[in-house]
């Protein structure tokens, strides 16, 4: 009995790592992400995305004519060919992190983010529900690296 007691944390500690193994394995096989990048005159965006049909996560960095640049995180949801999200970013050299809504529409490979009228409630941007995001004269056209 005494020989059971001390094998079974062993046991234990085993199959915990072993299903933990696994699953980690798991998302590694589903956590592909696709780079992208978009060029607006003298500014350059970089996406890097996981995308699946419900919703969508990655970093977003946008560089502004080789001066500065802001970086941060997107999450979001995914509907139909639109994705709609929200990036979370901190400008160069400044601690302060701002919050701003955003909107990709996927189009023959690419995503095309749009442009729309926003408002703030309770310190919170939010695109305006009842004026739709342009996507015809994009900030940003992003195109897949290889």
């Amino acid at each position: 009995m005494k020989r059971v007691i001390e094998i079974m944390p062993l046991c234990i500690i085993f199959a915990i790592y072993g299903c933990s193994s696994n699953s980690n394995s798991a998302v590694e096989q589903n956590n592909t992400k696709t780079l992208y990048r978009a060029i607006n005159k003298d500014d350059t965006a970089t996406f890097n995305i996981h995308l699946t049909d419900k919703e969508f996560f990655g970093q977003f960095e946008i560089n502004y004519h080789g001066a500065y640049k802001d970086s941060g995180d997107v999450t979001g949801i995914v509907k139909g060919d639109t994705l709609k999200g929200t990036y979370r970013f901190q400008h160069y050299g400044v601690e302060e992190w701002h919050r701003t809504p955003i909107a990709l529409l996927k189009k023959d490979g690419k995503l095309i983010m749009g442009v729309g009228s926003m408002e703030i409630y309770m310190n919170i941007r939010y695109f305006k529900k009842r004026i739709p995001i342009n996507y015809q004269d994009p900030k940003f056209v992003f195109e897949k690296l290889q």
